[in-house]
């Protein structure tokens, strides 16, 4: 009860905010709007709670948990030394912190073998917070949704000057698709994406429309270094988007699209360069490591070995754990295995009766996954990239299906893509005969198609989807709310008066 109240007071605190600070003055959009979009943030995000805390097949096998004490247990830390503590939240490799961070279990943990671990953020973001909640869980669900809606409300700023007698119907767009609404507003690094993706497309338009200032520049650079560490591939998306658009906003809005073409050739040009970063190696890399992780089984390794080793999911007794070495075990004796070297990922050994006595990091032992789906299998080559991209786009961009749905959330995303599909018809339907700001267009498409391609290339699990996508699900809807004559609209459906008139 008292985590409830406590709750319950930081969200009229942060209710009392949307309402005083200039930040939150949006025009044609109400106060009262922006509280009820905090509000339904907050009612969803315990709905998430609610769901992996009481529904059997979930009950705390959730990351919102397994980050939440990863954090709790970094906020002891603040007890016994405080200086140790804030050395944790700024980043510092002093190895003297390990003896704090070995009970954690995703601190360490990373599946990408040398890219930064980005779970890091939101276990620093609810060590942060547990100050102020005393480690109740349900004051962490208020301030993401928070800093959520911060980002939320830095989109609609960015973008409202493009939708003069589109402003209602674009706030909708950014705030209210439902699992934007969910996945958005848990304890999760999704709300720290979007608050951190919203506040520098905020302050990049700032800088672009207004006086340049330190200040300003300063808040840019912050928010896209978080967003680095948050997830940087969303940042990688947004950089040729970013350029294009700054190139269209100051020199005007003729021939865009040839300056997003020439902006993505130089970027793409320079990506086919980077020798030492093998792009298609690493996407195919990613993607066998969700395919093994959505089949399920034991994923082990050594990192200074580069070894890596896979165990099926059929041997249900497989492992031993080791005591005193939490996330560390050996391989039991006589099960069956294949392993690899990093460097020689196609010449697998194939090992029928383990007599392995190495001690292996354990980068996941889990059951098969009820959304996998099948992915066209990535060979690293680029050409192999381009013949797997539609694919793969659309399975992002329609998927689940209906008949796809074997659980209550999954069947929400199902309905929402009906939905989207529904919204998109009415918008061609009815488009304008002269389309304004058609570099917004671009802009917003790029990104989708970028994020949605490598979502897909690498990512055999539906569930997974539906959480990576929501940063672009608003861009996705935006362009074809631009194109739509919204006049043209209600003429001829005039029922439709009484929802968005």
């Amino acid at each position: 009860m008292i985590g409830i109240g406590l709750a319950i007071a930081y969200a009229a605190l942060f209710i009392f905010l949307i309402r005083r600070l200039p930040f939150f003055r949006v025009d044609g959009i109400s106060r009262n709007a922006l509280c009820a979009g905090f509000i339904a943030k907050i009612i969803f995000g315990t709905i998430l709670w609610a769901i992996y805390s009481l529904h059997s097949p979930y009950q705390g096998q959730a990351d919102i948990f397994f980050y939440f004490d990863d954090g709790l247990d970094i906020y002891k830390v603040l007890f016994e030394k405080p200086l140790d503590y804030l050395k944790i939240i700024f980043g510092s490799s002093d190895p003297s912190l390990f003896k704090y961070l070995k009970t954690t279990g995703n601190w360490s943990k990373t599946y990408t073998q040398g890219i930064v671990n980005e779970s890091r953020t939101i276990i620093r973001f609810n060590a942060i917070v547990n100050i102020f909640s005393f480690a109740n869980y349900h004051v962490h669900t208020v301030f993401i949704c928070f800093l959520s809606l911060l980002g939320l409300t830095g989109i609609l700023k960015t973008f409202l000057p493009f939708f003069e007698n589109k402003k209602k119907e674009l706030f909708a767009i950014i705030f209210f698709i439902p699992s934007v609404l969910f996945w958005g507003s848990g304890v999760l690094k999704e709300g720290l994406i979007l608050f951190a993706m919203g506040l520098l497309l905020y302050h990049w338009h700032k800088l672009l429309s207004e006086r340049i200032s330190a200040g300003r520049i300063f808040l840019f650079l912050l928010f896209a270094g978080l967003l680095s560490i948050t997830k940087a591939y969303i940042l990688l998306m947004l950089v040729p988007a970013l350029i294009a658009h700054s190139w269209i906003l100051k020199t005007g809005n003729r021939k865009p699209a040839l300056k997003y073409l020439a902006v993505f050739s130089i970027f793409v040009s320079i990506t086919l360069l980077q020798q030492k970063i093998d792009i298609p190696f690493k996407l195919m890399d990613r993607q066998r490591q969700g395919i093994y992780m959505s089949s399920g089984g034991s994923f082990l390794g050594i990192q200074e070995k580069n070894k890596f080793v896979y165990i099926s999911p059929a041997i249900s007794d497989r492992i031993v754990l080791l005591e005193g070495k939490q996330g560390y075990c050996k391989i039991k004796e006589g099960v069956p295995y294949v392993s690899w070297y990093f460097e020689e990922y196609n010449d697998s050994n194939y090992v029928q009766h383990s007599t392995d006595t190495a001690t292996y990091w354990i980068y996941f032992n889990l059951e098969k996954s009820g959304s996998k789906i099948e992915v066209p299998l990535l060979y690293p080559s680029y050409t192999s990239i381009l013949k797997n991209a539609p694919v793969s786009f659309a399975n992002v961009a329609f998927r689940p299906v209906i008949f796809e749905a074997k659980n209550p959330m999954m069947l929400m995303s199902a309905v929402e893509n009906c939905l989207f599909a529904l919204f998109i018809i009415l918008c061609l339907s009815f488009p304008a005969r002269k389309i304004p700001n058609t570099h917004v267009i671009y802009f917003c498409f790029s990104f989708v198609v970028l994020l949605f391609l490598l979502i897909g290339l690498t990512t055999p699990v539906l569930g997974a989807v539906v959480r990576y996508k929501i940063p672009a699900l608003p861009f996705f809807l935006m362009p074809f709310l631009l194109i739509l004559d919204k006049e043209k609209l209600l003429k001829k459906l005039p029922f439709l008066n009484k929802i968005i008139a």
